[in-house]
């Protein structure tokens, strides 16, 4: 199949709100199976990246190249890059802020709420993203990718990893309410795995999810769990809460009997920022 990228612009969600959408279709179909991943600071569309003086530095990591990548280490799966709806632009550096699933300061610095409609917008957005891919395809099946057909899996990279953190406080939020919401809760059960990749952000705090109650409405849910994390997060003497709260929620997860995968990269190499990006390819050794 084409390798071709496609960059779908304002692809609707909820109400009031949309994302830009970078998409690659698998490399060996047929397949209903969907990766979604929300990016880190720096990553945005190659021609932005280009466009800023620290950002081009890295511009291997574009979106663009991204989910080039991933559709490398996950051939079976269409892979759906969300943008984030704002990006803050500073002299130094570009900021991922993922507005439209976490509430946060102008950084994007997370600031958790029960709910956010963040599941209610991913499951518009993976709608719309359906019928972008049946035009794509050209398929005039009606069945063909029905969103009750389709397997998820969600992937977060360093500063992403906010809006899947979020995504836990909402499972929370919608276990305990007094009636179920029942499209929700069907949505839900199309998510098999999640991976939270060299989680991090700005802030001296909630890097990773650590509140117990929390923790256990997620375990109700069986996902899978994938955590990979670098010395360039987790072995930072200045930012030592990342490597406690890290090393709290996977202990937390395997105690609670959630089926959890948990590896540490590039142990034998200085902590560096490439070797943080590098993460993204080395998930691919791990996915068979």
């Amino acid at each position: 199949m084409s390798s071709k990228i496609w960059v779908w612009k304002k692809v609707p969600g909820i109400v009031g709100r949309c994302n830009d959408v970078i998409y690659s279709r698998p490399k060996t179909p047929p397949s209903q199976d969907l990766l979604l991943y929300f990016g880190g600071d720096v990553q945005d569309i190659q021609e932005n990246m280009e466009q800023h003086s620290d950002s081009k530095k890295y511009i291997e990591w574009n979106l663009q190249n991204t989910a080039h990548i991933l559709s490398t280490n996950f051939p079976k799966k269409h892979i759906i890059v969300i943008r984030p709806s704002r990006i803050y632009v500073t002299m130094h550096a570009l900021f991922s802020c993922f507005d439209n699933f976490v509430p946060g300061n102008e950084y994007g610095i997370p600031s958790y709420l029960p709910t956010h409609n963040g599941l209610k917008h991913l499951h518009e957005l993976v709608k719309s993203c359906l019928d972008h891919i049946k035009t794509c395809s050209g398929s005039e099946d009606p069945s063909l990718f029905s969103i009750e057909k389709i397997k998820l899996t969600l992937m977060g990279f360093s500063k992403g990893c906010v809006v899947l953190n979020q995504l836990l406080h909402e499972f929370h939020y919608y276990q305990r309410k007094s009636k179920p919401d029942v499209e929700i809760n069907n949505f839900t059960k199309l998510i098999e795995s999640i991976w939270w990749l060299d989680g991090g952000h700005a802030g001296t705090k909630d890097t990773w999810i650590t509140d117990k109650s929390i923790l256990e409405s997620f375990a109700k849910l069986r996902i899978n769990v994938h955590v990979h994390v670098t010395p360039y997060q987790v072995q930072d003497s200045s930012r030592p809460w990342n490597r406690e709260e890290e090393n709290r929620f996977s202990t937390t997860l395997k105690n609670i009997g959630v089926p959890i995968k948990r590896e540490l990269h590039f142990t034998d190499k200085p902590r560096s920022l490439l070797l943080h990006f590098n993460v993204i390819k080395a998930v691919g050794n791990c996915t068979q």
